[in-house]
């Protein structure tokens, strides 16, 4: 609701905008498994996002993401309010690497819209 919101906004104005949305995927911030990362389930979730699969996208619930994912896995949220605002479009992902020392998986992607 909030990316579907947030596209009718922007298309309301006749300026270009660019949407951002930041956090990580999985990954376990502050906990005994810190630097722990999820790659598998981070590229799943990463082709459901570039396939802007909207009913795969919103499988997701809490407690599968935090068993999977840790609690910093509930980020996503930020990339699904982008994929809303897509409407649709097709991603891809230009670079993903797990990154220990920063306990995450790091991603750069865009939509094409």
């Amino acid at each position: 609701m909030f990316g579907e919101s947030l596209r009718a906004a922007c298309d309301a104005l006749p300026e270009r905008i660019a949407i951002v949305g930041t956090g990580g995927i999985s990954h376990w911030p502050a906990t005994p498994d810190s630097g722990k990362i999820n790659v598998e389930w981070d590229n799943d979730f990463m082709g459901r996002w570039c396939r802007n699969d909207k009913a795969a996208l919103l499988d997701y619930d809490d407690l599968s993401v935090y068993a999977e994912a840790g609690q910093g896995g509930f980020e996503i949220r930020t990339f699904l309010a982008v994929s809303a605002a897509a409407d649709g479009a097709q991603g891809t992902v230009h670079f993903y690497a797990p990154i220990p020392i920063f306990s995450v998986g790091c991603t750069v992607a865009t939509y094409a819209v």
